[in-house]
């Protein structure tokens, strides 16, 4: 049987997330999506943060209220499955903002598409998305 790890250390296993990882770690948020959960985090790959100037990201990174309440929209309470994506239209996320979900082949979030769905963890699931989300 294969051993789930938390959402940080897969995250940090499939090298896809650094900058996510780098936020979780400005924010203090390393131990909470270590040990508890479940949670369903839309988490962009390194890619969708290319196309944003250096100086945005460092500014993003000084400003700890506007990381978190990015960090927040990306994430949802629960275990969403993609399965469970294609049943609903909408998720509440940390931020107490509503995620927009839409199916048409494929399953968009907002207005990012998921790249590599159910990545599964022992405290919940990552979904990889193509762009980084804005509430």
């Amino acid at each position: 049987m294969v051993q789930l790890h938390n959402i940080i250390r897969t995250a940090e296993e499939k090298r896809s997330f650094q900058t996510l990882l780098k936020a979780a770690g400005v924010l203090g948020l390393v131990d909470k999506y270590s040990n508890t959960g479940p949670f369903t985090v839309f988490a962009p790959v390194e890619s969708a943060f290319e196309v944003i100037p250096e100086e945005v990201i460092e500014e993003a990174f000084a400003d700890i209220p506007y990381l978190l309440e990015i960090i927040n929209y990306h994430i949802v309470e629960g275990k969403y499955m993609s399965q469970d994506l294609l049943k609903i239209d909408s998720l509440k996320t940390l931020s107490g903002k509503d995620l927009k979900i839409k199916h048409n082949g494929s399953i968009l979030v907002d207005t990012a598409n998921i790249i590599e769905p159910d990545i599964e963890c022992s405290n919940g699931v990552i979904h990889a998305i193509s762009d980084i989300l804005v509430p």
